[in-house]
């Protein structure tokens, strides 16, 4: 359950009492950049801003990680049209949610504004916020395409607690966001239109270039930062089949041989403290493992590595002259 809303419209409130009733654990912005705040002097309204930015990424983080382990929430903020979609669309794919937003008349939410004044949390820095008040609270109405509530917060709830606790618990997940298998997903296990038939033993595919070109299989460095550095791809280069389980006895063997070939030249190189081998295949169809060192820092200890697990956007790339040396160092690795 996302709760938004402009400043001063109740919605911390309602959240908590929203987190009672549903029996969820409630993650709010100003927790988060109060936190943050704790160890430093107090600086300007810019100093402010900046520890808004980071406490958004630590509760986009945090959401994450919930929901990701199969947990609900209630998430709360003034979040911002245009500003605040996409991540909250990328929570919304990892679970079914509802958004509700608070909204009260101006002249009452300033006053509930001036009158919480210094008793708030010093990051806040009120006066300034006040001096730049905005009394258009239409950049508050998020509209993410999940069913959506409006409450009126001006005496009270409007509709009440308990409706908006039945809203929740009631509300449909919108088609466009059901998973569900494509149409055609048969004929695509069978080799339908595959991406990596079609892209042969090339020396590059999707802008990462082959570092082990086997008997059966051709290997990739990943491109893209992902924050794993040196994963890898492995591609069974052969007649199409979906799952390791359509292969000969010979093949099979020649295959995996071939993956911990990759695998070991990785550790050798990145001294990993674990190895991941996922072999997936449910977007693309086609025999493929994903070679994935992980690391103390990698932010992920118990869980499978973040990028597997979310559709991230605009990946950045490692820097070129990073991505050959590792390139050339793999490369002799897996050629001796």
């Amino acid at each position: 359950m996302i709760v938004g809303g402009a400043p001063a419209t109740g919605k911390t409130t309602l959240a908590r009492a929203l987190g009672d009733a549903l029996g969820l654990p409630v993650i709010t912005k100003d927790d988060m950049k109060e936190s943050l705040a704790e160890p430093f002097a107090t600086g300007d309204l810019a100093w402010s801003r900046q520890l808004g930015s980071a406490a958004y990424g630590a509760l986009f983080t945090v959401a994450d990680r919930i929901l990701a382990a199969g947990h609900g929430l209630v998430l709360e903020s003034n979040f911002r049209r245009g500003m605040a979609d996409a991540p909250l669309r990328a929570l919304a794919n990892l679970a079914p949610t509802v958004v509700v937003v608070c909204r009260t008349p101006d002249a009452l939410r300033r006053k509930r504004y001036e009158e919480r004044a210094g008793s708030r949390h010093r990051v806040h820095i009120e006066d300034a916020i006040l001096a730049e008040w905005i009394s258009d609270d239409a950049e508050s109405l998020i509209d993410i395409g999940t069913p959506r509530l409006i409450v009126d917060t001006t005496d009270g709830y409007a509709p009440g607690i308990e409706e908006v606790v039945a809203f929740a618990r009631g509300a449909n997940v919108p088609s466009e966001m059901k998973r569900e298998w494509p149409v055609d997903w048969t004929e695509r296990v069978r080799g339908k239109d595959c991406a990596m038939c079609a892209d042969g033993r090339a020396d590059l595919a999707h802008g990462s270039s082959r570092v082990f070109a086997g008997r059966v299989s051709d290997a990739y460095l990943v491109r893209n930062d992902v924050g794993q550095r040196g994963y890898c791809v492995v591609i069974w280069r052969g007649r199409h089949v979906s799952d390791p389980t359509e292969l000969s006895a010979d093949d099979a063997r020649d295959y995996f041989d071939e993956v911990l070939r990759v695998g070991r030249a990785i550790e050798q190189k990145y001294k990993p403290i674990k190895m991941n081998f996922e072999m997936l295949g449910n977007s693309l169809p086609h025999l493929h493992t994903h070679v994935v060192p992980r690391y103390l820092d990698d932010g992920e200890p118990g869980h499978p590595p973040h990028f597997m697990r979310t559709d991230l956007k605009d990946e950045p790339k490692i820097p070129e002259a990073q991505y050959a040396s590792d390139l050339t160092a793999l490369r002799a690795l897996l050629h001796q």
